[in-house]
């Protein structure tokens, strides 16, 4: 009788070939843990650059027994998530899946496949097992169809009383990622959740009150049951900079569609900060009628707006978050929001900001009416960031591609595409009826032309920019003031806003005359930087030279006493030099390491801080001082660049030798506030008066006069360089009022934001 028959290279087309990258392959792994009712999954990567690497999934879902094995995991196209209900059993979680295929990605990850798990008994049943099962593709491929796969499929059911779970391990992987490669890959895996600053109620410090939601409705879920992912290993390369990001957004867009209403409601306003810039900022509400209220989509959606520069030390994250994002029951659709995809045509906008800006009247709105020239305010997609939430419910008719990237086209995401414009839109026009009316009232309208060579409303500024600014302000302050007359009430007053006006202006002028000289001054010394490296290392090679024929010579048994004796203390010498030559190149080499200047994490305070001691030791041992380090070394810094941490620590530890003296003592303590790191370093040495203790901060201004032979004289680029590496994180430090039995303290505060997503 004539039957169907499988060929293995199914898998292959269904498990390489059905996604389209390997990060996606892996987050369909993690769903599946998602679906499986697990709280929180660990990702492990080990050795991923290398032949040897391996990637470990562990959840605590409900585990499976080797039924559930058998018929959900090893059935193609398996129907256990096609069911009715289409809902997890305890968490009663929408499932994520429903092909019966999304295991089989793992097939493009790596060769060979090991299941380890145990099911919930509080859901199986006391009867049940667990099992172990070992897949190898390879082998399995060897064969020429499914009916005989000989050892490419190894199940053992097994019984332990482990906690409830599952372990896959993913072996003999398929590539050996570059440092890039793997850069990009552990960036998209761990952007597919939504970060917490839009999922999240926004802090006051951000928005004065809550806009349009609290949090926004991410997944369809009938109980709360928190869900998290750990990555490490090596997949633990960054950190996310999403809530600096958000304190420094200028606006914030919400828009709400829910089925239970047939309204799109939206919400643009201003931040704190963007009120304090632009007084004449104002909230605005309105809404319109769904277009489709029966079969929608419904959907929650926030974007930040942020039209100003990120700082060079996080640029690299923002341009790689940028975008809006669409997910689906709390995970990313790809490649919505990615450089490059223009889903909203926000960049097609942009090029074309010139033309006339059309907008629909939607009602109810303060601002209906256009604003003249609107259009130059338009933004592009790396301005933006945000999420578009849809669950299954909500968005049936949005249908994903066969390999999870993208949905189908059609009216419905045309339809989605729209509405989010709309809000987009709205806060281009609220943007530049802010802009416009408190250029109005001061006179200082940005002229808008059709040369390129002038600046761009609503475009980022720099402190040039800034200055030019402030003096049309003056420029245009003391014309009124000369129109005045003779009303001398307004003429005293006119004055006061110009002499105001020039006070700012000295103190731009001298803080960007001061960050210029600083900025020289640590560039001259960084340039050389590089060759200086392989200079100390050809020195340590010499001096480890050097140390072996002393020791030739010291075995050599015709030498006299007196002679052994100097040549003992000639080695003493070198090994002492080979000693500080090694904490040298080991300092110089992690500072100047891409790695220290491009990874954010949360580091180890403890240990940084004896990386810093160690550089310092023999500056320490001459001085005759004594360290205390009072730690717990489980604390943990916020997400900071290793190079500027361990920059913080040389600078304020040399400088707290130099105020100890001889025989001085220093104490460094680190401990964890609610909403800060704190460490403080204290010394024996001589006071430092409070009251003028902001001078050490500006560059130049040395702490020391007198050349000390150990440390030689300071430049006093140590403090100011320490005060603008914590600008970068808000941070803060400052001398404080010692604690008793010390003279002079340094307190250093860091706020502890960035950790999560």
């Amino acid at each position: 009788m004539a039957q169907f028959t499988v060929d293995t290279h199914l898998f292959r087309e269904l498990g390489e070939l059905l996604v389209g990258r390997d990060s996606t392959a892996l987050i369909e792994l993690v769903k599946n843990a998602y679906d499986a009712d697990a709280t929180k999954v660990t990702v492990y990567g080990r050795n991923l650059q290398s032949e040897d690497g391996f990637i470990v999934i562990t959840d605590n879902g409900t585990g499976m027994t080797p039924c559930l094995f058998q018929d959900g995991f090893l059935r193609i196209a398996s129907r256990s998530k096609g069911s009715t209900s289409r809902h997890s059993k305890r968490f009663e979680r929408r499932y994520t899946g429903s092909k019966g295929i999304g295991r089989l990605a793992a097939h493009k990850l790596a060769r060979q496949l090991t299941i380890r798990s145990t099911p919930d008994l509080r859901i199986y049943g006391l009867s049940e097992g667990g099992v172990d099962a070992t897949i190898d593709w390879d082998e399995i491929e060897n064969h020429e169809t499914l009916d005989n796969i000989g050892s490419g499929l190894k199940v053992e059911p097994v019984v332990r009383n482990d906690q409830p779970g599952t372990v896959i391990e993913l072996r003999k992987l398929r590539k050996r990622w570059t440092e890039a490669s793997l850069n990009r890959f552990v960036g998209e895996v761990k952007g597919f959740e939504p970060p917490a600053v839009l999922t999240e109620p926004l802090p006051e410090t951000i928005v004065p009150h809550n806009l349009l939601f609290d949090a926004p409705k991410i997944r369809d879920t009938g109980i709360e049951g928190e869900f998290t992912v750990d990555l490490s290993g090596d997949f633990d390369i960054s950190e996310s900079f999403w809530r600096e990001l958000a304190e420094g957004a200028q606006w914030v867009i919400e828009i709400l569609a829910a089925p239970q209403s047939d309204e799109v409601k939206y919400v643009v306003g201003p931040t704190r900060s963007e009120v304090i810039k632009l007084p004449s900022a104002k909230y605005g509400t309105w809404s319109c009628q769904h277009p489709d209220p029966q079969n929608g989509p419904f959907f929650t959606a926030r974007i930040l707006v942020r039209t100003k520069r990120f700082p060079q030390s996080s640029r690299s994250f923002a341009q790689a978050s940028s975008g809006v994002r669409i997910y689906m029951e709390g995970f990313r659709v790809l490649p919505y929001g990615e450089r490059g995809d223009d889903w909203l045509e926000l960049d097609a906008d942009y090029t074309r900001r010139r033309e006339p800006f059309d907008l629909d009247k939607m009602g109810g709105f303060a601002l209906e009416s256009p604003i003249e020239n609107e259009g130059v305010y338009r933004l592009a997609n790396s301005n933006y960031y945000g999420g578009v939430f849809l669950t299954d419910v909500g968005a049936p008719t949005l249908k994903p591609l066969i390999n999870r990237e993208g949905f189908l086209p059609g009216e419905e995401f045309t339809l989605l595409r729209k509405l989010i414009r709309r809000g987009i839109d709205m806060s281009v026009r609220a943007r530049a009826a802010a802009a416009e009316a408190h250029n109005s009232q001061h006179d200082a309208v940005y002229a808008v032309q059709d040369s390129e060579l002038k600046r761009e409303p609503g475009q980022d500024t720099s402190i040039d920019d800034d200055l030019m600014s402030t003096l049309e302000t003056i420029e245009a302050v003391l014309k009124q003031a000369s129109e005045v007359g003779n009303h001398l009430g307004e003429l005293e007053e006119k004055l006061r806003e110009a002499v105001n006006t020039v006070q700012i202006t000295r103190r731009l002028l001298s803080d960007n005359r001061n960050e210029m000289s600083l900025l020289r001054i640590t560039a001259s010394v960084g340039t050389q930087f590089s060759a200086f490296i392989h200079e100390i290392t050809a020195l340590l090679a010499q001096a480890r030279a050097i140390g072996e024929l002393t020791q030739l010579v010291a075995d050599d048994p015709t030498l006299s006493t007196s002679a052994r004796r100097m040549v003992g203390h000639t080695r003493e010498a070198i090994g002492e030099l080979t000693q500080n030559l090694e904490r040298q190149v080991s300092f110089l080499t992690e500072v100047m390491s891409v790695d220290a200047r491009r990874r954010r994490r949360r580091l180890p305070v403890e240990q940084r801080v004896h990386s810093a001691v160690q550089l310092l030791t023999s500056q320490l041992k001459q001085c005759g001082q004594v360290l205390e380090v009072e730690i717990d070394p489980e604390l943990k810094t916020p997400p900071m660049f290793s190079s500027e941490l361990l920059g913080i620590f040389i600078n304020v530890l040399s400088n707290a030798i130099k105020a100890a003296g001889p025989s001085g003592q220093i104490r460094v303590r680190a401990s964890e506030s609610d909403t800060h790191l704190v460490l403080s370093i204290a010394n024996t040495g001589e006071a430092v008066d409070l009251n003028e203790s902001e001078r050490w901060f500006e560059p130049f201004e040395s702490t020391t006069s007198d050349i000390d032979e150990i440390l030689g004289q300071g430049m006093g680029l140590g403090l100011p360089i320490v005060r603008r590496i914590l600008d970068e994180y808000s941070g803060t430090v400052n001398f404080v009022t010692p604690e008793v039995g010390f003279a002079t303290q340094i307190n250093v505060l860091v706020p502890l934001r960035g950790r999560g997503k």
